[in-house]
């Protein structure tokens, strides 16, 4: 590989580093009181966004909800800091094999998502972001019995490319727009739903179809907090952001790319897949919208819980049996 794949990822570290420097002591207070947990936060969120096509959202929203900050608050912070680490997860894999990109797509992706995000956080914006999370996470989970039975099935993918027929344009530019729709209101999805329609539809590689979302987020990240900026007077949590860019910075130009080459796609689709289980049956278990007792809840959960371990074990299994079939750098295109 050439010289440029190793040392701008470490210039842009550097000046990250010096940036957050120089700012600490304006955030000091917050940070060392309150927020010391952001960065290790960062970290994991921004590990699952560039290696997975699930935003950073799908980290942070649950959890800070939880820790009682407004869901509104949450969404925007989402926004910031996937721009900024999806953005360096994109400028990763762009150095690191340009050919992952579905570039044609783009721009008909990016032009619906804005749509999207217009309508829901202009037109028709949503004032309880805890029913709109739980159905996607019930969406994406369904969605994954689909990734579970290709994995089982051994479906191949062997497009990399779309062609932009009408049909085509039609299909991604609706499917950008519902994207959109759900970054206004809670601050991801979009790469998530383009994931399952590349793979799904147009029978995409996963690797080009987990980059190509990624970079779509990221795009969708800063058009949202241009756009929230300009419609709405929500003060920009700078300091939920400040705290975070140690542990996304490193985690975006090198923990991510590093974890992806070394276990593969398969196995990315498992760890995928298994975080989005258990990310809804955390949602489903702390809702309170659906009316349902203590031990509904429970029943529920534990059937749900040992079906998701049932069959991660059986892919876990399988994957290992079938270990030489799946190489990492091939599968990147390395």
């Amino acid at each position: 590989m050439s010289r440029r794949y190793y040392r701008l990822p470490v210039f842009v570290a550097l000046a990250a580093a010096l940036a957050w420097l120089a700012l600490l002591p304006v955030f000091h207070e917050s940070f060392f009181s309150s927020l010391y947990y952001m960065p290790f936060l960062g970290a994991l969120a921004a590990t699952i966004a560039n290696i997975t096509p699930a935003a950073a959202g799908i980290v942070y929203f649950p959890i800070l909800t939880h820790l009682d900050m407004a869901p509104a608050t949450v969404t925007q912070f989402s926004l910031m800091i996937q721009a900024y680490g999806m953005g360096l997860g994109t400028f990763r894999w762009f150095i690191f094999n340009r050919n992952l990109f579905i570039f044609n797509i783009i721009p008909v992706s990016i032009a619906g998502g804005l749509l999207g995000e217009v309508v829901s956080m202009v037109l028709l914006p949503i004032k309880n972001p805890e029913l709109l999370t739980l159905v996607f996470n019930f969406i994406a989970f369904l969605f994954t019995q689909i990734i579970f039975f290709s994995l089982l099935k051994n479906h191949t993918y062997p497009s990399r490319r779309v062609d932009m027929d009408r049909i085509n344009f039609l299909v991604l530019f609706s499917c950008a727009f519902v994207g959109g729709l759900l970054c206004g209101w809670i601050g991801f999805g979009i790469d998530t739903i383009f994931y399952f329609t590349l793979t799904i539809f147009f029978r995409i590689n996963p690797a080009s179809a987990i980059v190509t979302s990624i970079s779509l987020m990221a795009a969708m990240s800063v058009s949202g907090i241009v756009i929230n900026h300009l419609f709405h007077d929500n003060p920009l949590p700078l300091s939920l952001f400040y705290s975070a860019i140690p542990g996304v910075t490193f985690a975006g130009l090198f923990l991510a790319t590093f974890i992806a080459v070394k276990i593969g796609s398969r196995n990315i689709l498992l760890l995928f897949t298994l975080f989005l289980g258990v990310d809804f049956l955390a949602a489903f278990w702390h809702q309170g919208i659906l009316p349902m007792n203590h031990f509904v809840k429970i029943c529920v959960i534990s059937l749900l819980g040992l079906y998701l371990l049932g069959v991660h074990v059986k892919l876990f299994m399988d994957n290992r049996r079938n270990r030489d079939r799946d190489r990492a750098l091939e599968t990147w295109g390395v």
